[in-house]
C-alpha cells in the first residue's frame, strides 16, 4: 500500500466517510447518516447471486428516484415562484448561458475573469431563490408510503451511458407511487460519486421479514 492510499483511507475515517449503515423495513429506509443527494429505487430481476445470497447479476425493471424537493425545482417552480422570482431566474439563466458561450471562445484576459464572477453571482442568486422556496434539511429516515419532509419521488427512464432521467410525464409524488411486491428483489442505489459504490439489495419475504445485503466500495485512483 503506497503512502497516498494510506492518507486517503485515514481521510475517509477521520471525516466520517466510513461505510454507511442501513436498515430497510416495510415502512421505509433508516440510515445512520443524512441522505443528502437522494437515491434510486429499482426493481431488479436477478440471474446470479454470490455465496452469501447477494444479487450480482440482474436486469432493471421499474425505477424511481427519491431526492430533495429542491432538485425538482425546475419542474415544480412554475407553480411556486412569484412573477419577480420567475423573471430573475429567467434573466440570470440567459446571462449564464451567454457567459458560457463567450468564455468558451475567449480564454484568459480581464473580461474572461470578470465574466466568471458575474456567472457565479447569477448562479448564487438563482440558488438563493430556490432555497427560499424549497428549503431542505437532510433526513436519516425516508418513508415509502408516508410523506417525507422535503423529499419527492419520480419515475425514471433510461438515458445514454447508463444514466437515468426523470420521467415527468408521470408526475412527481410525495410518497412511493408503487407497491413493493413480496419476494421481489429491489436495489437502492446511493452511489452519487464516481469512486464510491453504495448499494443496498433487499426483498420482502413471504412472512414479511426483510432480507437485506449492503454493498459499499471505494474505488481507489478514480
Amino acid at each position: 500500500m503506497n503512502i497516498r492510499t494510506t492518507y486517503f483511507i485515514i481521510f475517509l475515517v477521520l471525516f466520517g466517510c466510513s461505510d454507511p449503515s442501513y436498515q430497510i423495513t416495510k415502512e421505509g429506509i433508516n440510515r445512520d447518516k443524512p441522505i443528502q443527494d437522494g437515491f434510486d429505487l429499482i426493481e431488479i430481476f436477478v440471474t446470479e447471486f454470490n455465496e452469501e445470497g447477494r444479487p450480482t447479476k440482474y436486469t432493471d425493471g421499474t425505477s424511481l428516484f427519491c431526492g430533495p424537493t429542491k432538485g425538482f425545482s425546475g419542474h415544480l417552480g412554475e407553480n411556486v415562484y412569484n412573477q419577480t422570482e420567475k423573471s430573475l431566474i429567467s434573466k440570470n439563466r440567459k446571462k449564464m448561458d451567454t457567459i458560457m458561450t463567450l468564455n468558451g471562445n475567449s480564454l484568459g484576459g480581464e473580461e474572461h475573469d470578470k465574466r466568471i464572477m458575474e456567472y457565479i453571482d447569477s448562479k448564487n442568486l438563482i440558488d438563493s431563490i430556490i432555497s427560499e422556496n424549497f428549503p431542505f434539511e437532510a433526513q436519516r429516515k425516508i418513508r415509502f408510503f408516508e410523506k417525507s419532509e422535503n423529499y419527492k419521488w419520480v419515475f425514471t427512464k433510461d438515458g445514454v451511458a447508463d444514466l437515468k432521467f426523470y420521467d415527468y410525464s408521470k408526475n412527481v409524488f410525495d410518497t412511493l407511487p408503487t407497491d413493493l411486491k413480496k419476494n421481489q428483489w429491489y436495489l437502492l442505489n446511493f452511489s452519487n460519486a464516481s469512486n464510491i459504490i453504495d448499494k443496498v439489495f433487499f426483498r420482502i419475504k413471504e412472512n414479511g421479514e426483510i432480507e437485506q445485503f449492503d454493498y459499499y466500495k471505494v474505488i481507489m485512483g478514480v
